[in-house]
């Protein structure tokens, strides 16, 4: 028997989360082992210290005590007490499960600032996400928070430490693609709280502040909550969101479809020689020549220059070749004008978005091929070039119904006291850019304009930035911080500078600070300074 639909969760806190986020944790791990984002210097953490306490021996036992015992439908399967380590606090670490295929880690400090954070996921989920994190807010566990993190309602049979991991067949099960899709962050977060309440006291537990912050498909489950379940959290932070779900994988789809033409296929090289034209035609227009488009919305570049005029080489396009790198940056409907999934920016980063942009990326194809056999056709045989989506309207509205998140009805959440905080990278080129700030416009729309939205809602934009992290851009960047601060305090984020740093810098490079900023301003180099250090650029207007 199938369990019932709920969307909207209806328990207090007292009561019994990428597309692009599974290769960024791969990217992590290895880069872990070069020395990448380290807490000493962890840009704009305007988190207190933990809130005092004395340790005391029953917080191992505590702890201990914990494994094997039932909170609500989860079962605690490990409870491991740890001990402090370098930056990391003592802590207990527990796993719950619940049927299905639910899981759940928590870590629990010793010492605990009375802030929770559930981190999202990303791709298909299917895995609790590994340390480090480079799509999330760094050093939560460092910071003293209570941490959460789920697999979103299964397992997945790929490699759940790399790339290999998304993959779909899961959602055959309608059960597992509930949990997937709406039900796993209101089912895990009653038996987390209750965890919670076991090791603090319910009076801690229920003072406490509570944020969910994802990025990718976790932003697609951060803006879920703020929208179907307006109390489950004080505060949302959706980075890149993929909550447009349906025309994003259809336009995957359709872009695939255009590749795989006689000639259309984009090369390395191709591909090379339109990132350095857009570079040439728009990188000084913030002030600076640094190989990051500070103003992605002022780039005016047109893909027919680059068409060859003579023999084909490397350095230029042909016909098809150029219908084939529109296609990234002009809106298209798909699935006969049902959806319609709007234009990449040129953000610079047409050639660096794990390697590959669109054109050609195996992460999004397979998604795409993924969606496309197990969730509308679910059939492992179709070929996911050849169906036509026109002939899935029903099948596609029911997936809308259940995954997209893009209700800019926010009133709710807004009443009760929530805030919103939405990113994103410009170079992105899993997900446009152009989606979040359709959807912030929406939203304030609904709110009724700009003053209204600004009282629960802010949007910050990093250039150069790839999907969630990585890219010439400095997308290392702490907003769990100013969102407690602007929850506990009543100070908005925008209220004081938020500093991004980049999260790797390759050997003989050097790591970059930059000023975030709040859309629709961005960057702009001074014209003396450092070109490297944040204080060097100014956050302003579009039409400066």
């Amino acid at each position: 028997m199938q369990r019932q639909q709920v969307p909207q969760y209806k328990g207090g806190r007292r009561a019994a989360v990428f597309f692009g986020t599974m290769s960024a944790l791969a990217i992590a791990s290895s880069l872990a082992a070069c020395g990448g984002s380290d807490s000493s210097d962890s840009a704009s953490s305007s988190t207190p210290p933990p809130h005092t306490a004395t340790p005391t021996a029953s917080a191992e036992s505590k702890c201990q005590a914990m494994l094997n015992m039932q909170f609500g439908e989860a079962t605690i399967t490990k409870s491991t007490f740890v001990q402090a380590s370098g930056a990391l606090p003592e802590r207990c670490v527990v796993v719950g499960h619940m049927p299905k295929d639910l899981s759940f880690e928590m870590n629990l400090p010793t010492v605990w600032n009375e802030r929770q954070v559930f981190s999202g996921g990303g791709g298909f989920d299917g895995l609790i996400p590994p340390d480090p994190r480079v799509d999330i807010s760094p050093n939560l566990k460092e910071r003293g928070y209570v941490t959460i993190a789920s697999n979103h309602g299964h397992t997945s049979a790929g490699n759940a430490t790399s790339i290999g991991g998304i993959d779909a067949e899961f959602a055959l099960d309608q059960d597992m693609l509930n949990d997937y899709a709406f039900l796993s962050v209101p089912r895990v977060i009653g038996p987390a709280r209750a965890v919670m309440t076991y090791v603090y006291g319910e009076q801690k537990v229920a003072s406490s502040k509570s944020i969910y912050e994802g990025c990718s498909g976790g932003g697609r489950q951060a803006l879920l909550q703020a929208q179907r379940n307006p109390t489950l959290f004080d505060g949302i932070i959706a980075r890149a969101p993929a909550n447009a779900y349906i025309p994003q994988f259809l336009y995957y789809q359709k872009s695939f479809k255009q590749l795989a033409q006689p000639g259309a296929a984009l090369s390395t090289a191709k591909i090379k020689t339109i990132a350095k034209a857009v570079l040439n035609k728009c990188d000084s227009l913030d002030g600076l020549k640094d190989n990051i488009i500070g103003k992605p919305d002022a780039c005016q570049f047109d893909i027919a220059e680059l068409r060859c005029t003579g023999a084909e080489t490397d350095a230029c396009l042909t016909d098809t070749q150029v219908a084939s790198a529109k296609s990234l940056y002009e809106p298209t409907n798909v699935a006969s004008g049902r959806y319609t999934w709007p234009g990449f920016p040129f953000g610079g980063g047409e050639d660096g978005s794990f390697g590959t942009p669109i054109w050609g990326n195996a992460i999004a194809k397979g998604l795409m091929d993924g969606f496309i056999k197990y969730m509308v056709a679910r059939d492992a045989a179709v070929d996911s070039l050849q169906l036509d989506p026109a002939q899935y309207t029903t099948r596609l509205d029911e997936l809308s119904s259940l995954i997209n998140a893009v209700n800019p009805d926010l009133s709710q959440f807004r009443a009760k006291g929530g805030k919103l905080l939405l990113w994103h990278g410009m170079a992105d080129w899993l997900i446009t850019p152009n989606n979040t700030i359709n959807y912030y416009n929406a939203v304030v729309a609904a709110a009724g304009g700009q003053a209204a939205a600004d009282q629960f809602m802010e949007f910050y934009t990093a250039p150069g930035v790839n999907h969630c992290a990585l890219g010439n851009g400095a997308d290392n960047v702490d907003l769990v911080g100013p969102m407690f601060e602007w929850l506990e305090k009543g100070t908005p984020p925008s209220t004081n500078k938020i500093v991004a740093q980049t999260f790797y810098a390759p050997p003989g490079t050097t790591r970059i600070t930059r000023p975030l900023c709040r859309y629709p301003q961005y960057p702009k180099y001074n014209g003396t300074g450092d070109p490297n250090v944040e204080s060097s650029f100014t956050c302003t207007g579009p039409s400066q």
